[in-house]
């Protein structure tokens, strides 16, 4: 999300290691929501998101005293996010190439302002879905690289691996998504005329 990006303030990490309440709180309003989001993205499902969340975040206020550098906490606590979502998804033995549906969506858009500003039509419902079957290393790369806005050295650190590779992942997920929503698209287009011809018998 473009102009989106909310930034930490360092001063609300220091409270947080500090151990004021407050400031968990405000750290949670902060990140909350996208961090939701983007495990939702990774797992597929928002049950077991809301799940890895809780742990997302009891694991960063347990261990926020370790982060030396406060300015480095984006890069960190995606780093738990990852670890924590892809630990979770194996742990369920679910698919985290899980198809999303509209449905789900929608109540997501009623939600949350900030899930207002997701188109929902049919076209980013395809996007999605052929996110969704990149391998689980190729699709966080996106998502933390698109929604999460995060630099290429960010994401490096955030997944503990070369930028070479992380530009790599990025490389081969567009041309893989680039051949599916080609295919996908066309095969759609096709359906939409034989219906279109059926229907003038």
């Amino acid at each position: 999300m473009k102009g989106d990006k909310r930034m930490v303030d360092s001063d609300l990490i220091k409270r947080c290691q500090q151990g004021e309440e407050e400031a968990y709180d405000e750290l949670y309003k902060t990140v909350g929501k996208k961090a939701l989001w983007t495990t939702y993205l990774l797992a597929g499902n928002m049950n077991i998101a809301e799940d890895i969340i809780q742990e997302v975040f009891f694991e960063c206020f347990r261990s926020i005293n370790k982060l030396q550098k406060p300015e480095l906490f984006p890069v960190w606590f995606n780093r738990i996010l990852t670890r924590t979502c892809w630990r979770i998804v194996y742990k369920e033995k679910k698919k985290a190439a899980k198809s999303l549906d509209d449905e789900v969506l929608v109540e997501l858009k009623i939600e949350d302002d900030d899930f207002e500003r997701i188109e929902i039509n049919q076209t980013n419902l395809k996007i999605r879905e052929a996110i969704n079957r990149l391998s689980p290393s190729m699709r966080a790369t996106v998502i933390l690289h698109y929604y999460n806005e995060m630099t290429i050295k960010e994401i490096a650190q955030v997944m503990n691996c070369f930028e070479g590779t992380v530009k790599s992942r990025l490389y081969y997920a567009k041309k893989v998504l680039g051949k599916e929503l080609k295919r996908e698209l066309a095969d759609e287009y096709f359906q939409d005329l034989n219906y279109q011809k059926r229907s003038a018998l």
